[in-house]
């Protein structure tokens, strides 16, 4: 079955990478954040529900678990080292400069490589990466229940599960385990997006009860306002009204899209962002607030604004050589690779 592609989700990947590069930018100026900026922490909340979406329909296109597991390594990993790699040149060539080499190990590096320096407690290279074992582990739940062939019962195991990490994470967080599983295993802290995201693919792509559908999705609303208090790190920049205010656009911004009124937001700078959209959001916050815009503004007494606008066109400049360079190039010629090494295995 042939892949079809959603511009509008290509589009609002765009948004949500702009989104988070935008509050990282004035994360550490109060008098900026609180004109707007400080919203786009909930960026990756965006993120997380596409990714609910993307990878039913990955799933669907794969005959084998071993297939889908080669489709996420090779669109993952090679852009995802091209920016580790680059961060890590940018504080070795920064260290040099002020001759201290503290900031970085050889083990940090390597450790960030595998995606999951956060079972290995490696710190990570860069603050957005923390969102990439979260990922990691829905992936690892996604193909577990394709390989068991329980991908038909998704509805089910989404809504209990649902259900009980609100309950919990409300009614039980003090009790010490509690709150040690919810960060020993941190998808459970965002698992309402990802159904969400699972739940507006059915709705574009089955004719079904759409109520009840939507329903489920309210229900994906009210459980993730709810862990507020408890996941990730929006709580510790926004309050739980601006929290929910941004979650309902974003899934406005879904229901749009799955009824077809989100045409609006197709244009050429929304798809190149969404193109981009990846490594942007990996290598943007290092290089820019801990080197561009502190070089611009403290060193050469640079007005902030032109400052944020410099960082953001030289991340951008950046982000777009490493999707045209490394991404586009070296994901396909990794999936042949593995698509020929476990055909002859087979």
């Amino acid at each position: 079955m042939e892949k079809k592609r959603y511009e509008e989700l290509d589009a609002l990947r765009g948004l949500a990478a702009i989104l988070v590069v935008l509050f990282h930018f004035t994360m550490s100026r109060s008098e900026v954040a609180n004109l707007g900026f400080k919203l786009g922490t909930t960026g990756v909340d965006l993120f997380f529900m596409i990714s609910g979406f993307v990878i039913l329909l990955s799933l669907e296109n794969v005959k084998k678990s071993s297939h889908f597991i080669i489709n996420r390594v090779s669109r993952l990993y090679p852009t995802y080292w091209a920016c580790v790699t680059t961060t890590f040149a940018f504080i070795i060539v920064y260290g040099i400069y002020k001759m201290d080499f503290s900031a970085v190990s050889l083990v940090q590096y390597l450790g960030n490589m595998t995606m999951f320096q956060f079972y290995l407690d490696i710190p990570n290279l860069e603050g957005p990466y923390w969102t990439m074992i979260i990922e990691m582990l829905f992936y690892i739940l996604m193909v577990v229940l394709f390989h068991f062939k329980l991908l038909n019962h998704l509805n089910k195991i989404g809504v209990v599960l649902t259900i009980l990490v609100s309950l919990v994470a409300n009614l039980f967080y003090e009790i010490p385990w509690v709150e040690e599983l919810f960060n020993l295993i941190p998808l459970l802290q965002f698992w309402p997006l990802f159904f969400a995201g699972i739940l507006f693919y059915k709705l574009i792509t089955r004719d079904i009860n759409q109520a009840k559908y939507y329903g489920m999705i309210l229900l994906c609303i009210v459980s993730q306002v709810s862990l507020f208090e408890y996941a990730g790190r929006s709580n510790a920049s926004i309050n739980v009204g601006e929290y929910a205010i941004m979650l309902g656009l974003y899934f406005s911004l879904l229901t749009l899209f799955v009824n077809g009124k989100l045409k609006f937001i197709i244009n050429k700078p929304s798809l190149f962002l969404g193109k981009i959209s990846f490594a942007l959001y990996l290598i943007h916050q290092k290089v820019s607030v801990d080197y561009i815009i502190p070089i611009l503004v403290y060193k050469l007494n640079i007005n902030l604004w032109i400052a944020f606008t410099v960082a953001l066109i030289c991340t951008i400049a950046i982000a777009t050589a490493i999707t045209y360079l490394i991404e586009v190039p070296y994901s396909r010629k990794m999936r042949n690779k593995l698509y020929s090494t476990f055909s002859k295995s087979d």
